[in-house]
């Protein structure tokens, strides 16, 4: 049994849609931005309350446009992420909640709202009033418990606060927390990794996200590798890494559900599972994306994109709120290759049954090639009714091996 408002969602690609609704905010400002970020960023010290305001009329207006598209769909999650959400002062978040959960009701299982906080004087002495707000679940981005590397990351906390953090979101009252750590950092070592893991065990979060650092084209940090001014950590090193997080989380009670994500019995992210499951999300905000509502004219469903720039995204929005982003049709080829690129990212895999009950014939039918490839070289495990995982070895390299159907041509 889990907890009411902790359902875990175990639906394979192709499983079909669930008939309820995600939503996902983005408020884009941070009080510094920091160099390996590629997402759609502000930088705000501090935010003014004007633009906050404006940009909380801006999300409500694009929330009551676009809804009708999701029909009455019950609210399954409300994802309130950055940018730095709690930059946003408590009664702008309890605006944002409340639109919504008007416009999407709950049904018989509550929804999981979560707020995507880094440890701060500022946003800890908020906490009371952001769960006041109905936020139920916090999304908190420490990366590192060890100051020399927050500081070559370019954090803005240190690690004290992070303590701080942690123990002020429980006495807020919150059960539900999730930690972010990134690994493979600037000249971290096994040892280094093994502290910060000591230190998440001994907290005891219900959920542990953990990323290896990528140097995107675009960033700071990318720019500095393509200069020649800095050096990724060695590949092996980096491999050694994820075996080494998934050993010892795995050793303290978590169970690894998908590429990057850990969880306690009951605690799986409902709503980043709503993605890898390709299921219906509303997104709201600045770069914000939508996974659309199936429909027999779009069977496989469709993406939306929101402009990444805000003057772009408030001028779309006054031309049309419901026609903000660009959106794209899936075609039956991509959709496929999404289904198994999206469904390797999770230790179930992909359901070779339920894949055929939206194709029309299951995985094999389909990338036989690419399959019988994979599994030679013992990164694709295939079970005898077809249904897809990858192995051990393959989940250090899951990106590269789900790009393998992703991006196979056919009809």
């Amino acid at each position: 049994m889990t907890e009411p408002g902790h359902t875990e969602a175990h639906l394979a690609p192709g499983g079909g849609d669930d008939g309820r609704v995600g939503v996902y905010v983005h408020l884009p400002w941070c009080e510094r931005v920091c160099p390996y970020c590629d997402f759609a960023v502000l930088a705000a010290r501090p935010l003014d309350p004007g633009v906050e305001d404006r940009y909380v009329e801006d999300l409500r207006t694009e929330l009551a446009a676009r809804a009708p598209a999701f029909g009455d769909r019950p609210l399954a999650s409300l994802y309130l992420g950055g940018g730095t959400p709690a930059l946003f002062r408590p009664e702008s978040i309890a605006r944002l909640v409340d639109a919504v959960t008007a416009t999407f009701p709950a049904d018989a299982s509550a929804p999981e709202i979560t707020l995507e906080l880094n440890p701060s004087t500022v946003e800890r002495e908020r906490l009371p009033a952001f769960r006041a707000a109905g936020v139920n679940r916090l999304s908190i981005g420490i990366q590192s418990f060890d100051d020399g590397l927050l500081k070559r990351l370019g954090r803005a906390h240190r690690a004290v606060v992070a303590e701080e953090t942690l123990a002020a979101a429980r006495r807020a009252g919150f059960d539900d927390l999730s930690v972010d750590l990134i690994f493979a950092g600037p000249d971290q070592s096994a040892a280094d990794l093994d502290r910060d893991l000591d230190r998440v065990i001994a907290f005891g979060p219900e959920h542990v996200s953990t990323y290896e650092l990528t140097f995107e084209s675009e960033t700071p940090f990318g720019r500095a590798v393509s200069a020649g001014r800095m050096t990724p950590p060695d590949e092996e090193l980096a491999a050694g890494m994820i075996e080494q997080v998934e050993a010892r989380l795995e050793g303290a009670g978590y169970r690894r559900y998908e590429v990057s994500s850990y969880a306690r019995p009951g605690r799986r992210a409902r709503h980043n599972a709503r993605y890898w499951q390709r299921q219906a999300v509303l997104g709201l905000g600045m770069g914000a994306h939508s996974t659309e509502v199936r429909t027999p004219a779009r069977p496989h469903g469709a993406r939306r994109a929101n402009p990444r720039d805000l003057s772009a995204w408030q001028a779309a929005l006054a031309r049309d709120p419901a026609e903000a982003g660009e959106e794209e049709g899936l075609e039956v080829a991509v959709a496929r290759g999404e289904a198994i690129f999206l469904g390797l990212r999770q230790i179930e895999g992909v359901a070779a049954q339920a894949f055929a009950e939206e194709f029309g014939a299951p995985p094999r039918a389909f990338f036989a090639e690419e399959i019988d490839r994979l599994v030679r070289v013992e990164w694709l495990v295939e079970g005898e009714g077809g249904d897809l995982r990858l192995s051990r070895a393959g989940r250090l390299l899951a990106d590269s091996v789900g790009a393998e159907f992703v991006f196979v041509e056919g009809g």
